[in-house]
This record gives structure tokens, C-alpha cells and sequence, in this order.
């Protein structure tokens, strides 16, 4: 009866200790790696938040696309408040009141893209075709 009551109390120990060991594991598999949910955001000074609208809407258009949003806006969908096709001003800058902006530094360095372009610039020259197989 004794060895049995041991096994039985090791056995609860190693239950009870799992999900404590996998949880350690797994707070320490997550230090320096991409954390899963929504990423996380800034707040932008107010002069900060206009410099990046303008950078985003070099044309001065009524409202930007997802795609020039990116740049700046940690999450898009929430930034576009109504849901609508694009984001205006006023939903770029609540956005960025709300704390949902890329740091200003990494910003400033993205580069809003128009969509133009084939997305060659400093490719270099292509490579010459591989020669034809023997037949």
C-alpha cells in the first residue's frame, strides 16, 4: 500500500508541476521573438502625427489607402473608423491620438508607397538565361 500511495503522490507532483514548467518554457521561448495579437502602437505628438499625414498623402488627397497607411499605422482596420475604402485625415489623426502609430523614427524611414513602379528600383541588371539542355 505504500509504493502505491508514493507513485500516486509522484504522479499528482508531475501533473501539478507541468503546467508550470510549460508556462516557464514557454515565457522564455517568447523573450526576443514576434509576439502573436495586435501589435502594439505610440502615440504621436500632434506636430508628429501631421508630418506623418503628410508623408502618407504627399498628393494631398482627401483620403490614402491601406497601403500608404502601413508605413505609419500599426493597425489600419482600426484606424479606418467607418470602414469605408480609405482613411482620411481625420481618421489618420485620431488613429494617431489613439496610440495606434509606428514609432516616428521607423516612419519617417518607411516611405509612404504610391503603388507605382514594378518594384525593380536597384534590382540591378537581370541575369543572362541559363544555356539550353542538350537534347
Amino acid at each position: 500500500m505504500r509504493l502505491h500511495t508514493m507513485r500516486v503522490l509522484a504522479s499528482v507532483m508531475v501533473i501539478a508541476l507541468t503546467p508550470a514548467v510549460a508556462l516557464a518554457e514557454a515565457d522564455k521561448a517568447a523573450e526576443g521573438s514576434v509576439k502573436i495579437g495586435k501589435p502594439a502602437g505610440v502615440k504621436l505628438a500632434k506636430a508628429e502625427c501631421e508630418a506623418a499625414w503628410k508623408k502618407a498623402n504627399p498628393s494631398n488627397k482627401p483620403t490614402i489607402g491601406a497601403g500608404q497607411a502601413i508605413p505609419f499605422v500599426v493597425d489600419v482596420k482600426a484606424a479606418n473608423s467607418n470602414g469605408d475604402a480609405g482613411i482620411d485625415q481625420i481618421e489618420f489623426l485620431a488613429a494617431c491620438d489613439k496610440g495606434l502609430m509606428k514609432d516616428a523614427n521607423a516612419a519617417s524611414t518607411g516611405g509612404a508607397s504610391t503603388g507605382a513602379g514594378a518594384g525593380t528600383e536597384g534590382a540591378g541588371p537581370a541575369a543572362p538565361p541559363a544555356p539550353a539542355a542538350p537534347h
